[in-house]
């Protein structure tokens, strides 16, 4: 099993159906909800603004080919959010595997 797979695996524990949409091209992904920013946060910051997810590279297609700030995310239970903040996520040899990322 490759890092990919194992990250893939993990993230299949807990994922959403979502609509990430860029203009009018939009297609169906699968996001995990994450807190790594909150747990990550001092005393004095017990409240981050957003909502926070990890999303595998495997879930973007065509006409995607990565994320940008402004792309949106809609998800059933919360409503369209906006992607504000992208952090890319590295395997051992450096290559990308995912974003974690964080809506306003």
């Amino acid at each position: 099993m490759s890092i990919r797979d194992a990250f893939d695996a993990m993230l299949g524990l807990h994922k959403r159906a979502m609509t990430l949409t860029r203009g009018d091209d939009s297609i169906e992904i699968y996001a995990s909800p994450s807190n790594y920013s909150r747990n990550l946060a001092g005393p004095s910051e017990t409240s981050i603004e957003g909502r926070e997810f990890v999303i595998s590279k495997t879930q973007i297609q065509d006409p995607f080919t990565g994320l940008r700030r402004g792309d949106r995310l809609t998800d059933s239970e919360t409503g369209v959010m906006v992607i504000s903040e992208i952090i890319e996520m590295h395997a051992l040899g450096g290559e990308i595997i995912g974003w974690r990322v964080r809506t306003s």
